[in-house]
This record gives structure tokens, C-alpha cells and sequence, in this order.
């Protein structure tokens, strides 16, 4: 039978929280530089968050959606709108904040501050390598840019643990499908969402350990409520735990 591990991308494997962090500073900087005005708040990361959630929570693609929109909702804070005001302004006027291209310049900035390769997160080398040399089959999961996870994979040196990426929307229906398609009797999901990761493999059977990232949106649900089976604080942990799991078995 064939042993499945499987592992979310970013935020688990590695730190995509920093490299969104930088942009959003830089950009919150730049647009500061454009309105003449300071964010008034001790902690400028909060400062954009804030903003950057209350247009995700009204988004049609969540966190995905264009950076120019947080660059002009973010000039209309800086001149004293309220949030959730400055908000509802950018979605009924495309120049509210600042003009279109403006917008535009910023957001390719902000894209080209993300073009870097992320740090992996603690474990993570040596936590892979481990379970692939023990046979088991490892997917690292990605709701999209598939060309990215495979370029970060062999930034690390990943890609030659024999690491499969499979691009599909994270459901219990998919680890169902795969689980059966790759006749495997037991599996384990490794991730750093609750929402997104722990709860629907947990809903499918998988055992879930939870590999907290740096950032959890204000809609994440606490982790009492999405109740996984493991807390880590490396990926070379949650590797103990699938090895000390399968370890029985094996003896049996």
C-alpha cells in the first residue's frame, strides 16, 4: 500500500508571509509618497492588513485580487477615510485614491517585490528528505501558479526528493480521489491553514498536523474548532510524527 503525505506550499514549506510583508510595506511607503501623508500607526504592517482583509473579505478572489486596489484603497485611509468607507469608494470609483495609472505602476512594483524566492521554514529540508527516504509518496498542494511552486521547489533542492505538485482545489474529495488512486490506506495532510488545509482533509480522514504560519486572516477559524490531530512548530516535527504513526504499522 502506498503511504501519502500532503503538504501545503506556501507558508508550510515556505515563508511566503515575509515576502508578502516586504511588499506590502514597500508599498504602503510608496503610496505615502504619492498622498504627502504617514500611516498613523505605531505598527505599519497592521496598518496595511487591516486594509488588505477588508478588501479581501468583499473579493470574489479572496486575497488574490489586484494590488492596485489596496494601493488606491490605502491613499484614501492615508487621507482620513475610514476603512471599510475607503473600501466601498475604490469598488464605485476607478480613481478613487489615485489615478488609474498610478494604480498601475504601484501594483507592478508590488509584483516585482513578490518575484523573489522564499526562505523555507524551519525543518523543512531535512523533514522532507526524511519522509521521502522512508517511501512515502509526498504532494505538495497549490491552488495555483504551479510554475512557481516548481521553480521555488528547485531554488531548495526539493524538486530531487521526488516532491509531486498537484494543482487542484484543497477539498475532501480530492484526498478521497488521490488516496484512492494511489491505493494508500492511511495519509496525512501538513498544513498551515486551518480553514484551508486541516479542515477538509480532516474531514476526509486524512491525519492533520498543523504547521502554524506567520499570518491567519481575521475569518480563520480558531483551532479548537478546526480540531487538527497534531500542533508542530517545524516541518522535521511533523516528520517524527508521520515516521512514529507508520512505525507500528510497519511492525505489524
Amino acid at each position: 500500500m502506498s503511504k501519502l503525505v500532503f503538504i501545503d506550499a506556501d507558508n508550510t514549506l515556505w515563508d511566503t508571509n515575509a515576502v508578502y510583508r516586504d511588499a506590502q510595506l514597500w508599498l504602503l511607503g510608496a503610496v505615502e509618497q504619492r498622498v504627502g501623508a504617514t500611516a498613523d500607526s505605531a505598527d505599519r504592517l497592521a496598518f496595511v492588513r487591516t486594509v488588505d482583509q477588508e478588501i479581501a473579505a468583499q473579493h470574489h478572489g479572496g486575497l488574490r485580487y489586484p494590488a492596485q486596489i489596496l494601493a488606491r484603497a490605502l491613499a484614501l485611509v492615508l487621507n482620513g477615510d475610514p476603512v471599510v468607507r475607503a473600501v466601498k469608494r475604490v469598488w464605485t470609483d476607478e480613481r478613487a485614491g489615485l489615478a488609474p495609472d498610478e494604480a498601475q505602476v504601484l501594483e507592478d512594483g508590488f509584483k516585482a517585490h513578490l518575484n523573489v524566492t522564499p526562505e523555507l521554514r524551519p525543518g523543512v529540508s531535512s523533514g522532507v528528505a526524511r519522509l521521502s527516504a522512508a517511501g512515502f509518496t509526498l504532494f505538495v498542494l497549490t491552488e495555483g501558479q504551479r510554475d512557481r511552486i516548481e521553480r521555488t521547489l528547485a531554488a531548495h533542492g526539493l524538486d530531487r526528493a521526488g516532491v509531486r505538485i498537484l494543482e487542484a482545489k484543497k477539498e475532501g474529495a480530492l484526498y478521497q480521489r488521490v488516496s484512492r488512486l494511489e491505493g494508500a490506506d492511511t495519509a496525512f495532510m501538513i498544513g498551515d491553514q486551518l480553514d484551508r488545509d486541516i479542515a477538509p482533509a480532516k474531514a476526509a480522514g486524512l491525519t492533520t498536523i498543523y504547521f502554524p504560519g506567520g499570518f491567519a486572516p481575521r475569518w480563520t477559524p480558531r483551532e479548537a474548532e478546526a480540531g487538527p490531530d497534531f500542533k508542530v512548530a517545524s516541518l522535521d516535527e511533523a516528520a517524527d510524527l508521520v515516521l512514529a504513526a507508520e512505525a507500528p504499522a510497519a511492525a505489524q
